[in-house]
């Protein structure tokens, strides 16, 4: 080795070391980069998929809860006690109307206690015996839910979808009592499944395309119920407890993200699992990107560097050869007294030359490290305002997620955690709070007389009173088409309807005018206070809501407080 180094110059021996030292930096660096990168993308990639879970279980649970409460609803109506055994026509047209206003329901229908089917929407399957199905058998001891199942009855009755598909359902039911509280049947009805298709292609379509999510649904079992893989069980059950993890496949690795649903109110859920899933390739292309570029980069800097080594390499070793050869040269003479001037010779000063003109390079080179540092710092305070800025647009972003888009209002989104808060407020401290459900009066008929945007107008100026009128902690929000829900904290129901009323007159007496049209409106009331026995906000706002009906009933322009008994004036109101 000894001898092999003697053979190689001083100046390629430099190059060699400086590019071997080179390429290892450049190579630790590179890897570590690129593990660093891809862990910090899966992980980033795995909490967006976690959220777009969420979003569907969340929208799932709403909007099955929803079905059951309207369902049960509906079968508790007083004007429709003695239509359920006695007047077939009537009981149909209303399950026509419900079907019509709800076209996800693919079929409505009352069966009495033997079974028989008494009215359905379309007079589909009436006379027909559905005693054995199981909605009937778990609808005549209470409200119940099932999971989703292919069409047994009503498969050939039924008009067929355009893209082929076979019907399936999820059956909600309940039972229907007289007025003494006896059970006389079962008002069921059937949801198309293809609804819970719709929920999942309008998640998906607001996600960018080239990210190549997908969504599926499992049931509790672990089989696929909606998206690629129908029937499967792709999944184990340790893989889908984990939340998270990654699917290895002979077609290509997969992130895969998972959320159950919870259920909501008096839905408790069927068990359902959403999974989010998105190729890894994709998920990693920018860190991939990022370990590319670090790698050019470093290869970059290591080649300079090496080529800048042997010219500096070359530079010192030939004064250091001069150099030797004017000292052997006065070693060689014998009477050579010459030190001092080979000291002060022009092949010193060469050297010296060179030594100042290595340290004006390590000069240069510490003045371009320091601006190197200032571009960085400037770079990281650069990257730091965009941070910021790009909070203050998510913040933006949430204000518009929260909020209704034509009254500025809360929407049912945002509105239902922050009523729920209040009602954990109001169990812990015992302080009232009352819900308003709010009805502008005859708006169909708005529409109809002055069109849409003379309604939006009035739906507009109604959300401006009910705003100016609320107090800071109060809250008020838009609860679809016509119709307001407000939370009143720290107040009884007498302060809540002296309140309501003053919301009510206020309308009656203002003139709206939209585009030149001058036309009057009102608004029907109904409200109830919290009670201790409240699971959440939303048995509040049941009671609310059927003080509302009540309200209507009444001949609409009024407030009415829910007292929890029977109405015997109550009648369907539009």
């Amino acid at each position: 080795m000894l001898k092999l180094a003697d053979k190689v110059p001083l100046k390629r021996q430099i190059s060699l070391l400086a590019g071997a030292i080179g390429l290892t930096i450049v190579g630790v660096t590179t890897v570590g980069s690129a593990l660093l990168a891809r862990g910090q993308a899966t992980d980033m990639a795995q909490d967006t998929l976690l959220q777009v879970t969420r979003s569907v279980a969340d929208r799932l649970d709403q909007d099955m809860a929803e079905r059951l409460r309207e369902i049960s609803n509906i079968a508790a109506l007083e004007p429709l006690r003695p239509h359920w055994l006695e007047n077939t026509g009537s009981l149909r047209s209303v399950l026509d109307t419900m079907q019509r206003t709800l076209p996800d329901y693919a079929w409505i229908g009352f069966a009495a206690l033997d079974g028989r089917v008494r009215a359905a929407t379309g007079g589909i399957l009436e006379g027909a015996s559905v005693g054995s199905r199981p909605w009937f058998l778990n609808g005549v001891r209470q409200a119940a839910v099932e999971d989703v199942h292919a069409a047994v009855l009503l498969e050939p009755l039924l008009k067929p979808h355009a893209d082929g598909t076979p019907f399936r359902f999820v059956d909600v039911a309940t039972p229907v009592s007289d007025g003494s509280g006896r059970v006389v049947g079962v008002l069921g009805a059937h949801l198309s499944w293809r609804w819970a298709d719709v929920v999942r292609r309008e998640v998906l379509s607001s996600r960018r395309p080239e990210l190549r999510e997908d969504i599926i649904v499992l049931d509790r079992s672990g089989r696929v119920l909606l998206g690629p893989g129908l029937g499967s069980v792709p999944y184990t059950a340790a893989q889908l407890t984990a939340g998270h993890f990654i699917d290895r496949r002979a077609d290509g690795d997969r992130l895969v993200a998972v959320s159950p649903t919870r259920g909501r109110g008096d839905y408790a859920g069927l068990g359902w699992i959403v999974v989010a899933l998105q190729p890894l390739d994709t998920a990693l292309a920018g860190a991939d990107r990022l370990t590319g570029l670090i790698l050019l980069l470093g290869l970059s800097a290591a080649v300079l560097g090496v080529v800048g080594i042997g010219l500096v390499a070359g530079r010192l070793s030939r004064p250091l050869t001069q150099l030797t050869e004017a000292v052997d040269r006065i070693g060689r003479q014998t009477n050579a007294r010459m030190t001092n001037r080979v000291h002060g010779s022009p092949e010193v000063l060469r050297l010296s030359t060179a030594l100042r003109s290595l340290l004006r390079r390590i000069g240069t080179a510490e003045e371009d490290a320091r601006q190197i540092r200032a571009e960085s710092s400037d770079a990281v305070h650069a990257a730091e305002d965009r941070v910021r800025r790009l909070g203050a647009d998510l913040h933006a972003m949430q204000v518009l997620a929260d909020t209704d888009g034509l009254t500025g209002l809360l929407n049912r989104r945002a509105f239902l955690p922050l009523a729920n808060d209040a009602m954990s407020y109001f169990k812990r401290y015992r302080r009232g709070i009352c819900v308003l459900m709010i009805d502008i009066d005859h708006f169909k008929r708005v529409n109809d007389l002055y069109g849409h945007a003379a309604g939006d107008e009035v739906i507009r100026q109604v959300s401006r009173i009910i705003r100016d009128a609320i107090r800071t902690t109060d809250k008020a929000a838009r609860f679809g088409g016509e119709e307001f829900v407000v939370l009143l904290r720290e107040t009884d129901v007498q302060g809540a309807a002296i309140f309501a009323d003053r919301i009510r007159q206020t309308v009656a007496g203002t003139v709206f005018e939209p585009d030149g049209q001058c036309l009057r409106a009102t608004i029907s009331i109904g409200m109830a206070g919290a009670e201790v026995t409240d699971d959440d906000i939303d048995r509040t706002i049941e009671r609310a809501d059927r003080a509302l009906y009540a309200a209507k009933s009444a001949g609409r322009n009024c407030v009415r407080t829910f007292d929890g008994r029977p109405s015997h004036s109550l009648r369907t109101a539009a």
